[in-house]
């Protein structure tokens, strides 16, 4: 199978992440295969990925009751952001082998036991002849657009925001945030319908799931929610966020190079 043959190279393949530790001089991580980047080329790096931004989200997030503000702490450490923009990067050119390289060896895709490096292999398919067209990619787009939090001093990084900064006094299953600001609340699920309010960043109540719709290239699927304030309507599927929905978390590892660490989705 493809798939042993992915994990035979990787078992000699140079990792696409070169990776250092913040504040760490180079030789600390370098590694027989490829040398780290130094500190002044990972700055650069830094510096041009976080130059071609087009949708910055703010790196603190704000308080307000019945919402959830996005946030985005990946900035905050120099290192872990080269990593995660380079892995944007390999997502939308649907790159494999890339996206292996930056996969933990012991990568959890279930809360269950079968988990692994293979495991994940095999559950997205990634030995497919047609890579292009796996669903992994989309997902992993919106998580990875999704910013996300730091834990454990840094250690960790889980995204998208929704799951990392969910308040726990609202039921993950049954609630969950828009993640847009002025977002329209229709009485039907479908674009001529009457607006009854724009929301933003509202944690609301899930109702049902509705018929897809596509709009501008993308489709998904209309959602009927109730606000906090009892309002009842729909919103277009884009605008939410779930805190059980697919989620990662990367892990910082021994030797200062990051790791997708989970992909998982339910609880």
């Amino acid at each position: 199978m493809r798939a042993y043959l992915f994990i035979t190279i990787l078992a000699v393949v140079p990792l696409l992440s070169s990776c250092g530790g913040s504040g760490q001089d180079s030789s600390e991580t370098e590694t027989a295969d490829k040398p780290a980047l130094s500190r002044d080329s990972m700055r650069l790096l830094y510096q041009q990925f976080y130059a071609a931004r087009t949708d910055s989200m703010p790196a603190y997030q704000p308080r307000g009751e019945g919402h959830l503000y996005p946030v985005d702490e990946a900035p905050l450490d120099t290192v872990f952001y080269v990593f995660r923009e380079q892995l944007r990067r390999a997502v939308h050119n649907r790159d494999v082998f890339a996206l292996l390289d930056a996969t933990a060896k012991d990568i959890s895709i279930s809360f269950g036991e079968e988990n692994g490096f293979a495991k994940f292999v095999n559950t997205w398919s990634l030995d497919s002849k047609q890579p292009d067209t796996l669903e992994v990619w989309g997902i992993l787009e919106q998580i990875l657009d999704g910013g996300g939090t730091f834990t454990d001093g840094r250690k960790n990084f889980e995204a998208p925001y929704v799951a990392s900064t969910w308040p726990e006094k609202y039921d993950a299953f049954d609630y969950g945030a828009i993640t847009g600001a002025g977002v329209r609340l229709r009485a039907q699920p479908n674009l001529n319908s009457r607006i009854l309010e724009t929301i933003s960043h509202n944690i609301v109540l899930v109702l049902s799931e509705d018929q897809n719709q596509e709009i501008d290239g993308e489709s998904y699927p209309w959602i009927q929610v109730e606000t906090l304030g009892g309002v009842q309507g729909y919103v277009w599927g884009k605008f939410i966020g779930y805190p059980v929905g697919y989620r990662a978390g990367f892990r910082r590892q021994d030797n200062d190079e990051w790791r997708m660490a989970y992909l998982v989705t339910g609880d």
